[in-house]
Parts: C-alpha cells; sequence; structure tokens
C-alpha cells in the first residue's frame, strides 16, 4: 500500500469519527443532524440499530422468525432536520423488515401543518414485505395535545396523509397482517395524555386466541390493558428519560416505571423505543434508536 493510499485511508477514518463526535455532541444536547447516520457503512453512527428477540407464547410456527421493525418518536421539526430522518428511513429500508411499527409523534409544534405534509410523505418512503402500521402520539394531536386543540382539520390531514402514503394508522383499532397462511394481529391504541386512549373499541374486532401485538404511544397504557388479549405492546413517547421533572407545587422529580427497553409486565412484554428525534432538550446516554425485534 502506498503512502499516499494510506494517508487517504487515515484522512477519512478521521472524517468519519469527526462526523460522529459531531452526531453525538449534537444528540445529547436535544438535536437531530444528519451526522448522527453513517451513509458510508464503514463508520461509527450515533444511533443505535438494536437488535433483540420477542418471544411470545402462542407465536404460531410459520410467524416465527419474521422481523419486526420498530421506530418512534420522528418529531420532524426546526431542530430535527429532514436530512437527518431520511437517513433514517434509509437505514430502516436496509434491514429487510416484514413489518414496520410506528408508535406515534411524527411531529413536535406545527401550526400551519408543513411538517405533517413532510412526514407522511417521508414515513410513506418506508419498506417492508407485509406493511407499514402506526399509532397517534400527543404531539400529533396539536399544540396543546387534545383532542379539541390545534387548527381544525390538521389531526386528520395527518390521518389522511398517512393512508394516501401507504400506511396502515390504527387508531384504537385492529388490523390482521397475514403471512404464509397465518396472522399476526395489530392494534393500535389513541393517546394516553390526550384522552383518546379506547382500548374498548380497539380490541373489539379481534378474536380469541390470537397473538397479539398492540401499539400504545405511552408505555403506562400497558397498564390499561389487564383485561384485553395482548401477548406484547410497543412504545415510545420516554427518548429514554429515567426521570420526570415537575413544577406543579414546587420542583419535583419522579422515576419512570418504564423509561426504554424491554420489560416483563404481569406477564406481557413491553417494549419502550427510545425514538429517533428530539425536543430540544440534553439527553446523555439516550441514543436515538431503530429496534428490530425477531419474533420467537
Amino acid at each position: 500500500m502506498s503512502r499516499k493510499t494510506e494517508k487517504t485511508r487515515n484522512q477519512g477514518r478521521l472524517l468519519r469519527h469527526g462526523r460522529y463526535l459531531h452526531g453525538a455532541a449534537m444528540g445529547s444536547l436535544g438535536f437531530c443532524t444528519s451526522w448522527a447516520v453513517d451513509h458510508t457503512g464503514h463508520g461509527r453512527e450515533w444511533i443505535e440499530v438494536k437488535q433483540l428477540d420477542l418471544r411470545l407464547r402462542n407465536l404460531p410456527d410459520k410467524l416465527r422468525g419474521r422481523r419486526v421493525v420498530h421506530i418512534s418518536d420522528l418529531h420532524l421539526s426546526r431542530i430535527v432536520s429532514m436530512k437527518y430522518l431520511r437517513r433514517c428511513v434509509d437505514r430502516v429500508n436496509e434491514l429487510d423488515a416484514d413489518i414496520v411499527i410506528l408508535t406515534g409523534d411524527y411531529i413536535t409544534h406545527d401550526r400551519s401543518g408543513e411538517y405533517r405534509q413532510k412526514a407522511v410523505k417521508l414515513i410513506g418512503d418506508i419498506k417492508s414485505h407485509y406493511g407499514v402500521y402506526a399509532c397517534l402520539g400527543n404531539h400529533d394531536y396539536g399544540m396543546l395535545h387534545s383532542t379539541h386543540s390545534g387548527r381544525p382539520g390538521l389531526l386528520e390531514d395527518l390521518v389522511d396523509g398517512m393512508a394516501e402514503n401507504g400506511v396502515c394508522l390504527l387508531r384504537n383499532e385492529s388490523t390482521a397482517v397475514e403471512i404464509n397462511g397465518r396472522c399476526l394481529w395489530l392494534v393500535g391504541l389513541g393517546d394516553l395524555w390526550v384522552g383518546d386512549f379506547k382500548p374498548d373499541k380497539a380490541f373489539a374486532d379481534v378474536p380469541a386466541k390470537e397473538t397479539v401485538i398492540a401499539l400504545s404511544h405511552n408505555p403506562r397504557g400497558i397498564e390499561r390493558l389487564g383485561a384485553y388479549p395482548v401477548e406484547a405492546v410497543m412504545s415510545g413517547h420516554t427518548h429514554g428519560a429515567r426521570q420526570i421533572w415537575s413544577l406543579s407545587g414546587g420542583l419535583t422529580r419522579k422515576n419512570r416505571r418504564f423509561h426504554a427497553g424491554m420489560y416483563d409486565v404481569a406477564g406481557r412484554k413491553l417494549y419502550v423505543n427510545r425514538g429517533l428525534g428530539r425536543l430540544g432538550r440534553a439527553r446523555l446516554n439516550a441514543r436515538p434508536e431503530i429496534t428490530v425485534l425477531t419474533l420467537r
């Protein structure tokens, strides 16, 4: 190897390492730039592609080994760049998913609807063998996170835009995904914080003794699903933060029961994804995440 070639390679490694450090620094401060995702395929990256098994008791043999890719909390906004999220989608598409699940908060504050339009087109570019399925998060409802807040029609624009771009948005409803003649049932809940969490409606059409995965943006939703036939719940919302700070009655702090990763809750699996986007708040040791769950 010539000295010139070796020098060029070293410069390339230094550049990729510099990009990683820049993406990590900006991500820790609460901002998401394209530097968080390595597009060369040879360098370190701030975003984490996390792979693990999801073991379900009643899973049919024909569904074993299927790959579910889970992403959450894109938060497209001024501080989460479209270029960054585009690279995240490219990374998802490289994973050859059987199913892709999204668990809410596709935008942050979006009074005009501009970011909603961009978000649904971006999500529409996600590829999988058996479809892309989504639920809503609190930010998707409007500025005050309410079913009655924000400019009239913005939530409907998001819902319609998802459908137009080939995404199955489940708002308190269910669908059966048929793979090799067997069904995996997906149930999407409305958001817990905004009062749109309606499990009676969501599970109404789910047959007994089926394999069911629920999509609930807020992981605390699993605490209200005790009477329903669900084996696993996919969530986001927390951005990996272990603690919640509150100003009510003075500055107080409490620990979250569920903040990130896999939990066993009364015999059911709960997975809390740390999300891809950020809200402009410092977050240490909570890298953006794409989760690959292999059904077992």
